[in-house]
């Protein structure tokens, strides 16, 4: 299995470069098309009448912002020039969120980097990247600010509890984690409380060992969402993982996403790349 094609979110921050060369290596062991896709902040016309002097601060930051994205766009040629795989550059100039969106959804696979609070330049739009996990219809690695990944896929830690959010993301990653080495972790929860239609860890196991995954699985207590988030963080570090794979869950309320506790306490302290489907 392959992917067909694999976006990533490219900006103007200290991690971008590092998004591009996953995706790029990616492309490469895929054989598939790389497209590059510039979304950054744009400053809302509103504040012309709103904030004095706002339309000459809002034209001198476009300006700024689009030097930059040209930069961006620069070293983004450099690197794929000598690539063996097509690569497509696109920018979204408005309405950041629908607009990524829009472009996102073409891809197999979209590669995108966790938030950096320390870096101002990262913010694109509110709930930028939440969007992209549970609005694009689509699987998403996100790389975590931070640290270098030569390798991504060999040793992967599964989350499972037999939802269809889980189902999906474990075949989405199947590109990914072919011939890995993998444990399932399932989270234990009350007979009571398990839904009649989840799916048992070993089915999971199964779709691996099909794809020549070595699996392994270890059931563990569930708790809170934040302690399952914790628990699942610390026994990937435990099993020197370079991936992990899990289900997202959230929903759409009065207009805001909201994340589960699981996926929210991933999304706040991952230190390896996850991917995530929805």
């Amino acid at each position: 299995m392959r992917y067909e094609s694999i976006l990533v979110h490219l900006d103007t921050t200290r991690a971008s470069m590092r998004r591009l060369d996953m995706a790029a290596r990616l492309a490469v062991a895929n054989e598939c098309r790389l497209i590059a896709l510039f979304a950054g902040f744009v400053p809302d016309p509103a504040w012309y009448g709103v904030v004095q002097g706002a339309a000459q601060f809002v034209a001198e930051e476009v300006e700024r912002r689009h030097r930059l994205r040209d930069e961006v766009r620069c070293r983004f040629e450099d690197a794929v020039r000598a690539l063996p795989v097509q690569a497509e550059w696109r920018t979204v100039e408005s309405e950041p969120v629908m607009m990524a969106l829009r472009e996102a959804r073409e891809a197999a696979l979209i590669v995108a980097g966790q938030h950096d609070p320390g870096d101002l330049e990262g913010f694109v739009a509110h709930q930028f990247l939440e969007s992209l996990i549970l609005e694009s219809g689509r699987p998403v690695l996100v790389l975590p600010f931070t640290g270098d990944f030569p390798t991504v896929g060999t040793r992967v830690m599964v989350a499972w509890n037999g939802s269809r959010e889980a189902a999906r993301a474990l075949h989405d990653a199947l590109p990914l984690i072919a011939g890995a080495q993998a444990t399932i972790l399932s989270a234990e929860t009350a007979p009571d409380e398990i839904p009649a239609d989840a799916t048992p860890a070993g089915h999971a196991a199964r779709a691996l060992m099909r794809h020549g995954v070595t699996v392994n699985i270890e059931h563990a207590v569930g708790g809170s969402d934040v302690a399952t988030g914790e628990l699942l963080l610390s026994r990937a570090a435990d099993f020197n993982a370079d991936l992990i794979v899990m289900g997202a869950y959230g929903h759409g309320r009065l207009r805001e996403l909201v994340l589960g506790g699981v996926t929210r306490t991933l999304l706040a302290s991952m230190t390896v790349p996850v991917l995530m489907s929805h």
